[in-house]
């Protein structure tokens, strides 16, 4: 029985990226073509609305956040390693 052909491009990064290779790799012509979108105009209304529905906000979690206190430490820390590995006497 021969095996059945997957017609979906494949996966090339997170997201499920509906382009045939990466992006990078491609001329811009044919990102805009794979991705059915214009250059000048981006995408229709209606194609916006079905892709944040299909993928959702193109939005990052939100982590811990930057804490001052955490980098100060680690500076002062990451400083105190550096005097002490060029200290003759340490």
């Amino acid at each position: 029985m021969p095996e059945e052909k997957d017609n979906h491009p494949p996966d090339s990064g997170s997201g499920g990226s509906p382009l045939s290779q990466p992006a990078h790799t491609l001329p811009y012509e044919v990102v805009l073509k794979e991705l059915s979108t214009g250059l000048d105009e981006g995408l229709a209304p209606e194609e916006a609305s079905h892709r944040l529905e299909q993928y959702g906000p193109n939005k990052l979690d939100e982590g811990e956040g930057v804490s001052l206190v955490k980098i100060l430490v680690r500076q002062v820390a990451n400083a105190m390693m550096l005097v002490r590995a060029h200290c003759p006497f340490c």
